[in-house]
């Protein structure tokens, strides 16, 4: 043997097969939390659902009374001015407790106004047709001799060819066959 050989089999006496069982504990382990895995996701897909449409609710709350206290300070504001220019003009001036009548609050605008469409009245028109007149017949250019003419149909006639066709396919399936 060699000394590579004397080596490794001194490595295995001291070692053992412990490198197998640590690789064979370690695939267990992950293969137990692999399987809890769909079992984790689903409780957090439950538990965490209705975050998103918190969330959005939370946001439109915010803003809508982000829109009342703009409202206020534009309300306070506008009352200041008001008194501003009423003491330049030498008007009296009413503090809010004093004042001659109340204002109302701010209150927003709707988002969006609802428009509901006009009312059409329902009524029904009976349309008489009319026939059509017939435009007066032209005349076909001479034709030549080598041109033969071709008897024309009229629309009775087609529809005469047509049901003498059906009754003779009719007449054709009752017939017995002969053998």
């Amino acid at each position: 043997m060699s000394a590579a050989d004397d080596i490794l089999n001194a490595a295995r006496r001291v070692v053992g097969d412990k490198p197998v069982y640590l690789l064979a504990g370690a695939s267990d382990l992950v293969n137990e939390k692999l399987r809890e895995l769909p079992s984790k996701l689903n409780s957090l897909q439950d538990e965490y659902r209705d975050v998103p449409m918190k969330a959005a609710g939370n946001l439109v709350g915010q803003v809508f009374r982000a829109n009342l206290k703009l409202g206020e300070l534009y309300d306070d504001l506008t009352r200041r001015g008001e008194d501003v220019v009423a003491k330049m003009r030498g008007e009296p001036v009413f503090d809010e407790g004093d004042e001659p009548f109340v204002r109302e609050p701010y209150l927003p605008e709707p988002v969006h106004e609802v428009v509901q469409p006009p009312a059409v009245p329902t009524t029904t028109t009976v349309v008489k047709k009319t026939p059509a007149k017939k435009a007066p017949a032209k005349k076909a250019p001479a034709k030549t001799a080598s041109a033969k003419k071709a008897p024309a149909k009229t629309a009775a006639a087609k529809k005469a060819a047509a049901a003498k066709k059906a009754a003779a396919k009719k007449a054709t399936k009752q017939q017995p066959k002969k053998r």
